[in-house]
């Protein structure tokens, strides 16, 4: 990895951002529409308060009802690097914490935007698809 990525030069700043008293079908419907597996979330007064990942949604251990608001399923306890850490620094806190997203704040603390593993990889390796292969798995029995 390139030692002078910084995290702001790899993660996503136009992000979906949750309230904590948006209904949790509005939720899902947004993060749905933009194709990602969690957002931030925030208080009434813009602050971060929590996470809510798709996987929130469907954990069988929460009684969320079509009355359900983000804060009754988000995680509450955020991981978070700052958009000017070296690149290395969310890499690590994500193979230590076992976590797929990081959210990234600037040296004040307001939001700047969210990190996750394919942007990281993307900057490394680039976007390009070149050279990768693709294989249909229904083939992989057929005689050849």
């Amino acid at each position: 990895m390139p030692g002078s990525m910084r995290v702001r030069d790899v993660m996503t700043d136009a992000i979906v951002i949750l309230r904590t008293d948006t209904p949790l079908l509005e939720a899902w419907n947004q993060m749905h529409a933009a194709g990602i597996q969690g957002a931030p979330v925030v208080d009434h007064r813009g602050r971060l308060a929590g996470l809510l990942s798709m996987a929130d949604l469907a954990d069988p251990r929460r009684a969320l009802t079509d009355q359900s608001k983000v804060v009754d399923a988000m995680t509450r306890f955020v991981y978070a690097v700052r958009a000017d850490d070296p690149l290395s620094t969310a890499v690590h806190l994500m193979l230590r914490e076992h976590i797929h997203r990081a959210v990234v704040v600037h040296e004040d603390g307001s939001l700047a935007g969210i990190v996750v593993p394919m942007d990281i990889l993307k900057a490394i390796f680039g976007a390009e698809e070149e050279g990768v292969a693709f294989v249909d798995v229904r083939d992989l029995g057929k005689a050849g």
